[in-house]
């Protein structure tokens, strides 16, 4: 069977990865239960296999930033066009999501509101009323968020599915079949918790706390890679 492959982009932070395992087990777990095969794969030192031997393909978060404009970054880029021209499914997460904005002609830097993190309320907009995966979501949802980069201009085939307070561009769908998360689907709560920790010189010790008093599961989150797993075994059996 054609595997759904899990791109990781780099490793967690130590302390997060001896705790947890690294970041595409992460999306593994959240997907749960699944007809599909999970594979992973280095997306920094190995290039994409053959699209045709793929059910779909999710590019992870990543401690680098997309405005590094790395050689396996941009390579990565014109892998993803590919895929989206031979119509394999693709789902982009915080630094995948940006990824995607810059392979299609958008904007990633640093977000003018700051750093955003912890548990926050995402709202979608009417673009994604009719949307395969957001349209399962409620109006508004809780999400585990952490980045200081956003996609501050979205490519001109891009539409806009999701915001939130600090961040205009919170998601994205480009075709029908290319989507990007700026907030994390694979966060559980606990992984919220310790992330915040890395994060706590730049919040200080009233804002560390509070956040981590804010923290909530985040199930709907979840049902991002739940469905977009679902989507990639649909287009197989279809």
């Amino acid at each position: 069977m054609k595997p759904l492959l899990i791109v990781n982009v780099g490793s967690a932070p130590e302390k997060q990865l001896s705790k947890f395992g690294d970041f595409e087990l992460w999306a593994k777990l959240a997907i749960g239960e699944t007809s599909l095969d999970v594979a992973f794969h280095d997306g920094i030192h190995t290039p994409i296999p053959d699209n045709e031997m793929l059910a779909g393909v999710v590019i992870m978060g990543s401690l680098s930033m997309v405005t590094e404009e790395a050689d396996w970054m941009k390579r990565l880029a014109s892998e993803i066009r590919q895929l989206c021209k031979n119509n394999i499914p693709v789902l982009g997460i915080c630094f995948g999501h940006q990824l995607l904005a810059y392979a299609f002609g958008g904007q990633a830097g640093f977000n003018p509101n700051g750093l955003e993190v912890g548990t926050v309320e995402i709202t979608r907009n009417k673009e994604s009323e009719n949307d395969p995966i957001f349209s399962t979501l409620p109006k508004q949802f809780l999400a585990q968020t952490i980045h200081f980069q956003s996609v501050l201009t979205l490519p001109e085939n891009a539409v806009c599915l999701a915001e939130s307070v600090l961040d205009n561009h919170h998601s994205f769908r480009i075709g029908s079949c290319v989507w990007g998360v700026q907030f994390h689907p694979e966060f559980s709560a606990e992984i919220m918790e310790e992330m915040l920790n890395n994060v706590a010189e730049t919040l200080g010790q009233d804002r560390l706390t509070e956040k981590k008093q804010q923290i909530r599961a985040t199930d709907n989150a979840r049902q991002i890679l739940v469905q977009f797993a679902r989507l990639c075994a649909d287009r197989l059996n279809g």
